[in-house]
């Protein structure tokens, strides 16, 4: 976003492959899951559920993530492999269900989801890659090591209910080491691709959090099912600050991070893949669903004062946002976004400390996001009118 990188986002990034449909068919499932995930956290109402949740949704997103590598890597025209991806849906949408019972007594449910999706993932990048001898010589690299995550897992489902969440957790940390190791080795990763599928799991989890508005407010209307200026409103507010989210990754960010990786060669690319998308947008999806979480509680009682868990879900939501998008603007370009920085200290102490109304706080916490990306906007505008890539 510096000036110093301005000739390459001039020149845009090179034409690659885009989505098929069935991966935006896959997607759906995880729409499913993303919702149980947002109402098993509001179930129980406290920072264990939210720990748990963020656990939860870190495998979740594992498995989503090893799909992307693997269906980057192939040809999708494939018949065969569309036919695994379907049934690896089957998987997903039974890890989806199982969220809410995944440490009680049914949690091997959940593990089974994930052991069948991860399997075929796996196993759709091996065979699809045989023919590439870089590509296939990075994946034995990552394979030996990212098995070990999903047998931790069956571990832990036998496991009592407090040990469970412990060995899950070291079964998560597994798969992060796993990258880490594969992310040295070389890749052909198709940057078009890459950056359109991360985009499109970012707006599945954005519309997660505008159900959830609409479902906390249908909730608070009870029998009452008509329609006021004071409902408008909230659903105005509520989208809102929706739409700031879908602002602050879609207006440049996406575009500054996929150029990133256009630009890297075959020995980088991996490194850079793995950091900016499958390791920084874990907590981007964290941030959209935690946002989720409370905007319905918010929106369940918008005219009293946050609640003590819901001002920490909503000051750990845009936290975690916004700082993961510094973080990887800082990975690709060497750039501080002072102004997000800043709106985050504001956003957290408006969370912590404001007692006015609810649907007032998200009113304001929106708004400084706005200006937090105007002021942005304005220290870059020269670069950003100069350049079509960061207009479109």
């Amino acid at each position: 976003m510096g000036s110093e990188h301005s000739e390459h986002l001039e020149a845009g990034p090179d034409a690659g492959k885009v989505a098929h449909p069935i991966e935006l068919f896959f997607d759906l499932v995880y729409v499913f899951a993303f919702t149980r995930v947002v109402g098993f956290v509001v179930h129980d109402h406290n920072l264990e559920s939210a720990l748990k949740g963020a656990l939860l949704l870190g495998l979740l997103w594992w498995s989503w993530g090893t799909w992307t590598w693997s269906m980057n890597a192939v040809d999708l025209t494939n018949r065969l492999r569309r036919v695994m991806i379907l049934v690896s849906m089957m998987f997903i949408f039974l890890m989806g269900y199982a969220v809410p019972t995944a440490f009680d007594v049914d949690g091997g449910w959940f593990v089974a989801g994930y052991l069948g999706s991860r399997l075929l993932a796996v196993a759709v990048m091996w065979f699809g890659t045989l023919d590439d001898e870089v590509e296939h010589q990075s994946i034995r690299s990552y394979v030996p090591i990212s098995m070990v995550a999903p047998v931790v897992l069956v571990v832990g489902a036998f496991a009592s209910e407090s040990a469970r969440p412990w060995v899950w957790l070291a079964a998560l940390a597994i798969e992060v080491v796993a990258v880490l190791v594969a992310g040295q080795a070389e890749w052909h990763v198709d940057a078009t691709h890459f950056a359109e599928r991360h985009g499109l799991i970012m707006i599945i989890a954005l519309g997660e959090a505008i159900i959830a508005v609409g479902v906390a407010l249908t909730a608070a209307a009870g029998e009452d099912a008509s329609i006021s200026t004071a409902l408008a409103w909230r659903l105005g507010v509520g989208l809102a600050g929706v739409g700031a989210m879908w602002w602050a990754y879609f207006d440049k960010m996406q575009v500054i991070w996929e150029t990133r990786l256009h630009e890297a060669d075959v020995a980088s690319a991996g490194r850079i893949a793995r950091d900016l998308y499958t390791l920084l947008h874990y907590p981007m999806i964290t941030g959209i669903v935690f946002f989720a979480v409370a905007l319905e509680e918010a929106f369940l009682h918008p005219e009293d004062p946050l609640t003590g868990f819901t001002r920490w879900m909503l000051a750990a939501s845009v936290a975690m946002y916004f700082l993961a998008q510094s973080i990887a603007t800082y990975r690709a370009w060497g750039q501080i976004t002072y102004e997000r920085i800043i709106g985050v200290v504001i956003m957290v102490l408006m969370a912590a400390v404001l007692t006015i109304k609810a649907e007032m706080v998200v009113l304001l916490v929106t708004i400084v996001m706005l200006v937090t990306m105007s002021a942005e906007y304005w220290r870059y505008r020269d670069e950003v009118r100069a350049n079509p890539n960061l207009r479109r």
